[in-house]
This record gives structure tokens, C-alpha cells and sequence, in this order.
């Protein structure tokens, strides 16, 4: 399944920290038309060049489902950033 939230949390010294919630599922609706647009033009360029073009969008479907789950730690001094893919 592809990742339908995000969770940003930002911690900074002495400040309250910000979570944000940030819903991918609006970012799918926003990119569908582009995909529908540009898959075929992809197609048809791997076609010349004799490549499967199955086989891309199935690799390129299963880096989207596995992004799911992803937690992203980055500390400094002074700030922490934590992001998490649902």
C-alpha cells in the first residue's frame, strides 16, 4: 500500500516542539494526472530502446508500497527532526 500520512515532528532547545501531520494521500491526487500524462511518453521511449516498461513500473510500484514504514531520525546540536511515513 502506498503511504497515505506523514508525521514531521521538529524539537528545537527550549521551544515547544511542532508536529505536523502531513497527508501524502493529497499528494497522490495531485500526481495522478501527471503520471496518467506522462507513463505513456515513458513507455514508448522504453520500447525504442527495447526495455520491458512492466518491469520499470513494477520497481518503481514496489519502492512507493515499501516507503511505507519509514522513520527518519536527524539530531544536532541543537534541533532534532523526526519523521515518520504511515
Amino acid at each position: 500500500m502506498i503511504p497515505m500520512l506523514a508525521v514531521l515532528r521538529i524539537e528545537r532547545e527550549r521551544r515547544r516542539a511542532l508536529r505536523l501531520w502531513l497527508p501524502l494521500f493529497l499528494f497522490w491526487l495531485l500526481a495522478l494526472p501527471i503520471a496518467a500524462v506522462t507513463l505513456p511518453v515513458v513507455a514508448i521511449v522504453l520500447l525504442a530502446y527495447r526495455r520491458n516498461p512492466l518491469r520499470l513500473f513494477a520497481a518503481y510500484w514496489e519502492l512507493l508500497s515499501a516507503a511505507s514504514g519509514t522513520h527518519l531520525e536527524m539530531q544536532r546540536r541543537h534541533a532534532s527532526v523526526y519523521l515518520h511515513v504511515y
